[in-house]
């Protein structure tokens, strides 16, 4: 009952010294990997510190050891639940993208990854900053024209002359290239 009280360091430790033992003991009888049993120890200890304070002594209803062996199981089978979904998770991400394989990947393939995701990254984060610098459908004329759209069919789709496509495009052509370089020098140093 003292252990209720949080702010009672001394009852907690008397209730940890009494416990922790026998929650191990549960573990290893209940085939819990032992690489597991000090994570799922201080998490069920956690779950019986925060219960304690909601639990009331009625021996009618139950006894306390009746009342900690459900907070133990209904803790170790939350964790175990939880661990296997993660492993799941793991290994459905490995199976279902072979991504980060050794064998499959070289360390040139993985440069040759780096450096594409860096220069989509560039372009992206200097078009987004060219948005400061240009009203009106530069932008999308620009976005058009690099998906390989030709400037009729830029021009029909915007609704706006051939020629002002053909400048547009040219206008956020230069900036894209002055402001990579700007930013090339100040990230790739």
């Amino acid at each position: 009952m003292r252990a209720k009280d949080p702010d009672d360091e001394l009852a907690w430790d008397e209730f940890f010294g009494y416990y922790s033992g026998f929650i191990k003991m549960l573990l290893h009888k209940m085939k819990i990997p032992n690489e597991l049993h000090d994570d799922l120890q201080q998490e069920i200890l956690l779950k019986i510190w925060k219960a304690l304070q909601d639990y009331e002594d009625d021996p009618a209803k139950a006894k306390f050891r009746t009342w900690l062996a459900a907070v133990i199981r209904n803790a170790a089978l939350a964790y175990m639940r939880s661990f296997r979904n993660q492993q799941r998770r793991e290994e459905s991400l490995i199976e279902d993208h072979d991504l980060f394989n050794e064998k499959v990947l070289s360390p040139n393939k993985i440069d040759e990854l780096i450096n594409e995701e860096w220069a989509a990254y560039m372009v992206n984060h200097v078009i987004e900053h060219l948005k400061s610098f240009f009203s009106g459908k530069a932008i999308d004329v620009f976005k058009l024209s690099s998906k390989g759209m030709s400037n009729s069919e830029i021009s029909s789709k915007l609704d706006i002359p051939a020629n002002t496509v053909y400048v547009l495009r040219n206008r956020v052509k230069v900036r894209l290239m002055s402001e990579m370089q700007s930013l090339r020098q100040s990230l790739e140093f």
